[in-house]
């Protein structure tokens, strides 16, 4: 299995602790089409279907197919493990689990008939949850290398007093790296570039992207829909990684240990546009097509890092700890626009009725571009964009997601199903990442509540830090496993 890392991006001349790179770009551009806990329990497919809020983030003209209005409300419960490991060191695999609750959708649908040729012409409003950035990780193991080689790496070149206040001079404050020579190339205290190290990674994440949706959909003489919404998606994301080194062997002179942590709080707001059409062939075929815009972003990160380092000297035992001043910036992210294919088949037979759907979804996450200058002028903020920029065509590629649902009804229950397939946003991942999810419901005239469950798995790979010599970048790969049990309660009149 090909790995993928998640760069840490440096521009020689330019340090900064900002995290506004390719990690980012990806990060806000993999939705997930939550939602309803139907639509949950039927892997998400449900391009050319309608009857259901979720639609509003998948095809909006299922909107259309409402003859009655309709409120939902989704609460529901989900769950992570992370199995994690140094590339190296694979047999030292460290399991980090937990559990949260969150809202998945509140949604209304206002349904009326117009008359002549349009059956229908439907308002609908609401909330909807549509991707979850909680987890922790945990990674451990001995492998060669230092951060002590990325601090000095960061720190060549430049003056005491040019140091950035975020990675280098906390290095160089606390006795990390130093400038015996006075020649602006720093030293560290490991002889060897290469020694074996003992390190572990603590990463804390919480966040996701909560969209409002308002949209429009009708339906033509009874056969042929169309939708269009706009979507005001709200993103936070909360980081604290924790990497530490230690000697416990007594193995390297002087050095004894360090502590380096990064903290980043990060807040946005955006726009999207998202149109469908949905067209029955026959009674019982349908196919659809939708377009997603890009979502057109403004982030602000607030940010900071800290650093203790111990050591002995000749003085003895020393121990010496630096937190950096708060930083803030602002910037623009565009994500990658999106066009989904579907088709389905409705069947119905007594008190037997149910369907299948498949969608098939493309985006060119080169599509995607980040902008550093929005609100500033800096020189190393220009050329730090072009490079995010670069690097994003050279790194991320197309993707092709498909999925696949069925709902089988017998009188007033239904039982579902799905199963989904997404590809990588990079382009040298082949790697598959896969859903399966199944549901039940229960159905009256004016009320129905659903159950959905889905099992989700995606392999990354994650860097620590990045230096010069890539034998040496601390590769591990991060094998995340989510689950989401939704319940919905829903009500039409």
């Amino acid at each position: 299995m090909k790995n993928y890392l998640l760069f840490v991006f440096a521009i020689l001349g330019y340090v900064q602790i900002q995290a506004q790179n390719l990690t980012d770009v990806v990060r806000w551009s993999a939705i997930d089409q939550l939602g309803t806990a139907r639509t949950l329990g039927a892997g998400s497919a449900f391009g050319a279907m309608g009857g259901d809020f979720s639609v509003v983030n998948i095809n909006p003209a299922g909107i259309a197919d409402y003859r009655v209005s309709e409120f939902t409300f989704t609460p529901s419960l989900r769950g992570y493990k992370t199995d994690a490991w140094f590339d190296k060191n694979s047999v030292n695999n460290q399991l980090s689990k937990g559990t949260g609750l969150s809202l998945d959708n509140i949604g209304f649908i206002i349904a009326s008939n117009p008359g002549s040729k349009w059956t229908s012409s439907n308002i609908v409003l609401g909330f909807s949850r549509t991707a979850d950035l909680g987890r922790k990780v945990l990674i451990e193991g001995k492998i060669p290398g230092s951060i002590a080689t990325y601090f000095a790496e960061k720190a060549n070149g430049y003056t005491v007093d040019e140091l950035d206040d975020f990675i280098a001079y906390p290095a160089y404050n606390t006795g990390a790296i130093y400038d015996a020579e006075k020649d602006k190339n720093y030293e560290t205290d490991f002889g060897s570039a290469d020694q074996l190290v003992d390190r572990t990674q603590e990463i804390t994440q919480k966040g996701g992207i909560n969209e409002l949706t308002v949209g429009w959909a009708g339906e033509y003489n009874n056969q042929f829909n169309m939708g269009l919404s706009v979507g005001v998606p709200f993103g936070s994301f909360e980081e604290e990684k924790v990497y530490r080194e230690s000697d416990d062997g007594d193995l390297i002179p002087v050095f004894n240990a360090l502590k380096y942590t990064e903290r980043l709080n990060t807040s946005g707001v955006g726009i999207n546009f998202k149109a469908g059409f949905t067209y029955k062939i026959l009674n019982n075929i349908r196919v659809g097509g939708a377009f997603h815009s890009p979502t057109w972003y403004k982030f602000s990160d607030d940010y900071s890092t800290a650093l203790q380092y111990t050591f002995t000297d000749h003085q003895g035992y020393q121990q010496y700890d630096y937190t950096s001043p708060d930083g803030t910036f602002e910037y623009k992210i565009n994500t990658p626009w999106r066009a989904i294919g579907s088709a389905g088949y409705i069947y119905r037979i007594g008190d037997i009725r149910g369907f299948v759907n498949a969608d098939f979804e493309y985006l060119d996450y080169t599509n995607a571009s980040y902008n550093g200058t929005a609100y500033s002028s800096d020189a190393g903020e220009i050329e730090y964009t072009n490079e995010v920029n670069r690097t994003i065509l050279k790194k991320l590629g197309t993707a092709t997601n498909v999925r696949l649902g069925t709902e089988f009804g017998y009188k007033n229950l239904r039982v579902r199903g799905g199963y989904s397939f997404e590809q990588s946003p990079y382009n040298a991942d082949t790697h598959l990442n896969n859903k399966i999810s199944f549901g039940l419901g229960f159905r009256e005239d004016n009320f129905f509540i659903d159950l959905g469950f889905r099992i989700a798995k995606n392999v990354e790979g994650y860097n620590p830090y990045v230096v010069l010599d890539s034998d040496l970048d601390p590769l591990a790969n991060i094998k995340t496993t989510r689950t989401r049990s939704a319940l919905t309660v829903g009500f039409k009149f």
